[in-house]
């Protein structure tokens, strides 16, 4: 008998369309008129996401360096922009081993925990997060590129949800997230290949199968990115990181694909772009 799952999916949507259309409305205001403004964007909510992540570790007794990871993220995003990935990773590599003297002064009998526990949280958002600055920096076809991997992973979620809301039934993995379905994948899928040769054809004006490559491994990314933070969520206890967003619940719960997808797509568009 396969896994069954009800339709209702606790979401406010339409408040959370509201929100969604103000979000992306400020995706094209950085795009068209102030790239700037996604650098930013993420200053702002990178550490605000520490902050979210910082306190879902501490119901696993993880303590995070919020101080010193704010800084180090602040530092890395700039630093990606102005330097690119060469002065992005010099920063990191600082970052790790200022964060294991932090962990081991602070606390010795904990020490492994919270060092691993830190060194993930700045990898999985600042270093994550700053391949949006990188691309920015790098051409000038920056801010499209930008646009191109966050409507990649918008296509990938909203798939997912209106496949998973009209045809959900084979539950995908029940222990992690108990809302996520095979059928919300492949809805994914069909829509993420969709919105890719468009994006390909029409936004960056490159062949339509550069378009289903991306499309393919964004999906997977993105749900990647979906299911590592309702682990992270399921292992605290906690059902929203906060409830900063409303209709969508904190920073983190609608960053959780974009994350991972930021790093993924620099690598992507570095190999099928120009």
């Amino acid at each position: 008998m396969p896994n069954r799952r009800p339709i209702n999916t606790g979401r406010n949507l339409p408040l959370a369309t509201l929100v969604g259309l103000v979000l992306f409305g400020l995706v094209l205001i950085s795009t068209f008129v102030f790239p700037l403004l996604y650098l930013i964007l993420l200053i702002l909510l990178v550490p605000m996401a520490v902050q979210e992540l910082a306190k879902a570790f501490a119901h696993q007794g993880i303590r995070l360096e919020i101080f010193i990871l704010v800084f180090a993220g602040i530092s890395m995003l700039i630093g990606a922009y102005d330097g690119g990935i060469e002065y992005l990773f010099y920063i990191y590599l600082i970052s790790v081993l200022v964060l294991i003297t932090a962990s081991m002064r602070r606390d010795i009998d904990n020490f492994i925990k919270n060092a691993t526990g830190n060194i993930f949280a700045l990898t999985y958002l600042p270093l994550m997060a700053s391949f949006v600055t990188v691309m920015l920096q790098g051409d000038d076809d920056g801010p499209i590129r930008v646009f191109a991997f966050i409507m990649l992973t918008i296509a990938a979620d909203t798939g997912a949800y209106f496949a998973g809301i009209l045809f959900g039934k084979h539950l995908m993995s029940p222990k992690i997230s108990p809302k996520k379905t095979w059928e919300g994948v492949a809805g994914a899928v069909v829509l993420q290949l969709v919105i890719g040769v468009l994006v390909f054809e029409y936004l960056l004006d490159e062949p339509y199968w550069k378009g289903l490559i991306a499309g393919l491994v964004l999906t997977a990314t993105a749900i990647f990115g979906d299911l590592l933070e309702s682990a992270i969520k399921r292992g605290s206890g906690i059902k929203d990181m906060s409830h900063t967003l409303p209709g969508h619940g904190g920073v983190l719960d609608r960053l959780d694909s974009l994350i991972p997808n930021a790093m993924v797509s620099w690598m992507i568009f570095s190999w099928l772009l120009p």
